[in-house]
């Protein structure tokens, strides 16, 4: 109480799962950003490039809107906890939601669209 409490990543990380549990429904869908990548890049491991787009596109899309979130929930007696600032990590984080959107993109346009190169 009054104090400013810095999580680690790999705390968030592992306390995200079960926020559901304490009323942090939103909290929990943003979290769930999480697993819509995992599961796009094994889509796109797999070349499954237009799944993996539509996935990542649904993980930018909570991942996104955090960035407009003034305070989240910190206790399962409803308690909000204002958010300062955003570090660096949650910016790599969307960066490399992006990329992955980006790069399913290219490869599912490039292998509906193969390039037709001839032979003289």
């Amino acid at each position: 109480m009054g104090e400013i409490k810095n999580y680690k990543a790999f705390e968030a990380f592992l306390i995200g799962p079960i926020s559901f549990l304490g009323g942090g429904i939103f909290e929990f869908l943003v979290w769930t950003a999480n697993i819509w990548f995992f599961i796009s890049v094994i889509c796109c491991y797999k070349k499954y490039f237009s799944l993996s787009l539509i996935l990542g596109l649904i993980a930018l899309v909570p991942a996104m809107s955090f960035f407009f979130w003034k305070e989240v929930l910190v206790s399962e007696n409803g308690r909000m906890g204002k958010i300062y600032s955003l570090e660096t990590g949650y910016f790599l984080w969307v960066v490399s939601i992006i990329f992955l959107v980006v790069g399913s993109f290219y490869l599912s346009i490039k292998t509906k669209f193969p390039s037709s190169q001839t032979l003289s």
